[in-house]
């Protein structure tokens, strides 16, 4: 989707020339005006708005105000200010109260195009991802400790979100001018969205109580409740899919079966050309660590692959570097770690077991 940059100016002259001479940036981006600061909160309101351009001496509501609204309820909307009125100390009070950038009239269009652009790119910097599971990238960011502003577009490209993220622990989030858990988790339940990733956070203060995997769960459950597509025969469907891939959610029940899985002596006598993922994994984790650290079964499942890609392809944006082990929490159920491979391995582990010890070992 295209950026929208919304111009606010009482002129109403200059504002027209304006519009008109942008038009020759509109592969790059869209203009739209706004005469004072009450009719810009609604349009932003209204409109996916990347970037406003506000002048500062305006009727009804001046460019201050305008700012402090927009850092308070748009937080990751960037604001360049103009004035004609420059005076010593404008420069320094309205980079104080938060705003992007600052320019003083007169200025060509080329001039305020270059600025506009450079926040843009910025805003961009991290990379985008399309088609992608929301709910995995969201625990990348987590386990990485990442801090960014992520702005997530929907399937089909009509909502835009925006989630903050600080040291990997979600902030806030928004959806127009809704805010908080409400807008959290509406973006979180939508699937195969689009993810633009501006490497900075602009929030500070946490405004979403719970941690990530509860505000997660949440909105699964809440998307669940609410699927309009929802019908008895797809659930019973999922509930047979669930059955059949029982036997790799839980430890085998067969003795024999336990005793190929985790008899490490007998696993180091094949030649490394023959061993499986799961056979590499259990010469990294010695009996006595399986034992003592709650592992409960170590098995091969292929139907990983796609996370594991997935993955991948998020961390390189992050450049995170390469992928040795996914960590997967299912709460009070039990935990696993995935361990890429041509057959991923699946280490899995009793709810309260001590998981770092065992990612340092297979990673």
């Amino acid at each position: 989707m295209k950026p929208k940059v919304l111009i606010v100016d009482d002129d109403s002259a200059w504002l027209q020339m304006m519009q008109e001479e942008m038009q020759g940036y509109s592969d790059a981006f869209s203009v739209i005006t706004a005469h004072d600061g009450k009719q810009a909160l609604e349009v932003l309101a209204a409109e996916q708005i990347s970037l406003v351009v506000s002048d500062l001496r305006m009727p009804n509501m001046d460019g201050f105000e305008l700012l402090n609204r927009i850092l308070r309820e748009y937080p990751d909307i960037s604001v360049i200010i103009i004035t004609a009125y420059d005076r010593p100390k404008t420069r320094e009070v309205v980079f104080k109260s938060g705003a992007y950038d600052y320019m003083t009239k007169p200025f060509t269009a080329a001039e305020l195009a270059e600025k506009i652009n450079l926040s843009l790119k910025k805003k961009s910097e991290g990379g985008s991802l399309n088609n992608v599971s929301l709910e995995t990238f969201l625990q990348l960011i987590e386990m990485e400790q990442q801090t960014c502003t992520l702005r997530v577009e929907n399937k089909n490209g009509s909502k835009t979100g925006v989630l903050f993220f600080r040291d990997g622990e979600l902030m806030n989030a928004r959806i127009g001018s809704m805010l908080g858990m409400d807008a959290a988790y509406e973006i979180l339940s939508w699937s195969g969205v689009s993810v633009s990733i501006d490497n900075r956070c602009p929030v500070t203060e946490k405004q979403l109580e719970g941690e990530l995997q509860a505000i997660l769960l949440d909105a699964m459950r809440t998307k669940d409740e609410n699927d309009e597509n929802f019908s008895p025969e797809e659930d019973l469907s999922n509930e047979r899919r669930a059955e059949e891939n029982a036997e790799y959610l839980t430890p085998a029940e067969d003795s024999e079966t336990d005793e190929i899985l985790l008899e490490t002596p007998a696993k180091k006598e094949q030649s490394s050309k023959n061993q499986s993922p799961a056979d590499t994994v259990l010469e990294k984790l010695n009996s006595s660590l399986v034992s003592e650290n709650g592992v409960e079964d170590i098995y091969e499942d292929s139907a990983w692959n796609f996370l594991i890609e997935q993955a991948s392809n998020m961390g390189a944006s992050f450049e995170a570097g390469e992928l040795n082990a996914i960590y997967i929490n299912r709460g009070a159920k039990s935990q696993s770690v995935i361990v890429p491979g041509e057959k991923p391995a699946v280490i899995l582990m009793k709810p309260d077991t001590p998981r770092d010890r065992i990612i340092d070992e297979v990673s």
